[in-house]
């Protein structure tokens, strides 16, 4: 078993998926190896099932049986379980044993029946729900895009026992995507999340073609690549704009709103909506497109990126100070905590799941990082990595179609895909069962930031919360599901 650690043994079920016993499980949980980064938790009545990355690059998926409602939690190492340890025990009533925190995460109080997508759900009692503590922030106040609650104490101004809640958004995603076709689930995963009307579907996509033996043509793979940049570039404007207003540097806010919106117009007149909404749909036959016409497209939306950078760029270093030392996250944290995107590499984990991709365009790539972990340096990054983008766009055209490597894959019914947005990695895993889906999680880069947000936000001002949670481009929309 080459892709599982040497000294445990459990029975190959997917690609990248193995069930474990609870001894080997236990074992693994409690080694917790630097080597391993745990980037998701996920349960249900039949198992948990953990998704690590191996050595920075190989994905892993290791399952055990939950037995009579229980497993053991793996957040007592990987603090980064917590949340799906949570939201598991709200939709299937399994109990984590030393879980790190077994409060709800989604049941609010005013749900009608327990468990829910449990096979037995019961009817909650007339007034027997418990109603979240009321936030000072509640969520419908939230500082970020989304329904986001935060609640703190305050000690000589500052924040400090910071707790916060997504429950308020909770939509009943997962339930409503059990037992459709393919087919039906992609409009809906297209809208889970404002920050990934590309990503978050292609992640889909890709686990939906593994697991159905499928391997797209390389002009259709590099179609898929050059949507997935420029929906970088416009999510990037979007959060340097919301820092610099937070930050109340009007002018740099405006020329970022500016260039996003002409990007927004560039799509639209090239008919493929203003945010690449339904762009990303499955393939039954070879693509044909106009190279042309992709070119032209291309050169518009980086001239009116190139045109604007040179202000913005001397702009953002006028104001730095107003970004310096906030909410800064410790390299050894990102690591810990598995964050991904900009938040991850601007503190010194350089992971980036593009490098992955088929048909990658390497030596495009800077290889860019930062590691002080604040505001400021996820901003630098985000100038960084709008360059990149730009470089990026230009290496796909220039060798649009070129096929690459041969890849012949197995048709397992199981299928797991990544594609790594602006804001960091999103993971979907998926089984399926006649062309319907019979099982179904995804991993969105909100779940580790949520796990670790509290830490960051403690010490600080609450005056200065909004400049931090826009810097971080955090959005419960991709959680509370």
């Amino acid at each position: 078993m080459r892709d599982m650690p040497a000294t445990f043994e459990g029975e190959r079920i997917g690609l990248f998926h193995y069930r474990v016993s609870a001894e080997s499980w236990q074992h693994l949980i409690r080694r917790n190896e630097r080597m391993m980064s745990l980037l998701a938790f996920w349960a249900d009545e039949d198992d948990a099932t953990a998704l690590f990355l191996v050595e920075g690059e190989r994905p892993l998926l290791v399952s055990t049986a939950v037995k009579r409602g229980h497993y053991l939690a793996a957040s007592e190492y990987y603090p980064t379980a917590q949340w799906g340890e949570r939201i598991a025990r709200d939709l299937w009533g399994v109990e984590a044993w030393s879980a790190l925190d077994d409060s709800p995460a989604l049941d609010d109080g005013s749900w009608s029946i327990t468990a829910p997508m449990s096979a037995h759900p019961f009817p909650v009692a007339e007034g027997g729900g418990q109603p979240l503590p009321r936030c000072r922030i509640t969520p419908t106040r939230s500082p970020v895009p989304g329904l986001l609650g935060v609640q703190y104490e305050l000690a000589d101004g500052r924040m400090e026992q910071v707790e916060l809640q997504i429950a308020a958004g909770h939509r009943g995603v997962l339930s409503q995507l059990k037992g459709i076709k393919v087919e039906e689930a992609l409009p809906l995963i297209a809208r889970i999340s404002a920050a990934g009307f590309v990503t978050h579907p292609l992640a889909f996509v890709r686990a939906v073609e593994q697991a159905q033996g499928q391997v797209v043509d390389a002009k259709e793979r590099d179609r898929r690549l050059i949507l997935l940049e420029i929906e970088r570039l416009s999510l990037h404007l979007f959060d340097l704009a919301q820092t610099a207003e937070a930050a109340q540097i009007g002018l740099l806010a405006s020329l970022c709103d500016h260039t996003r919106e002409a990007i927004a117009q560039i799509c639209e007149r090239y008919g493929l909506g203003r945010r690449l909404t339904d762009t990303i749909h499955f393939v039954t036959e070879p693509s044909s497109y106009d190279e042309a016409v992709m070119g032209a497209f291309i050169d518009e939306v980086s001239t009116s990126v190139r045109h604007r950078l040179p202000l913005m760029k001397p702009l953002s270093r006028l104001f730095e100070n107003r970004l310096k030392s906030l909410g800064v996250i410790p390299t050894e944290q990102a690591w810990d905590y598995a964050l991904g995107g900009v938040t991850g590499r601007a503190s010194g984990r350089y992971l980036d799941m593009r490098y992955m991709s088929e048909g990658a365009r390497l030596h495009a790539m800077g290889g860019a990082g930062r590691h002080e972990g604040d505001a400021w340096a996820r901003n630098r990054q985000r100038f960084a990595e709008l360059e990149e983008s730009l470089r990026l766009l230009e290496q796909i055209m220039e060798g649009f179609g070129q096929p690459g490597e041969e890849h012949i894959l197995p048709k397992t019914g199981e299928g797991l895909g990544v594609a790594e947005g602006a804001r960091g990695d999103v993971w979907y895993w998926v089984k399926l069962q006649a062309g319907k889906i019979e099982s179904i999680q995804m991993r969105d880069p909100a779940v580790p930031l949520l796990a670790v947000l509290g830490q960051v936000m403690e010490g600080h001002y609450p005056d200065q919360l909004r400049v931090i949670l826009a810097s971080l481009g955090i959005s419960p929309a991709g959680m509370a599901l």
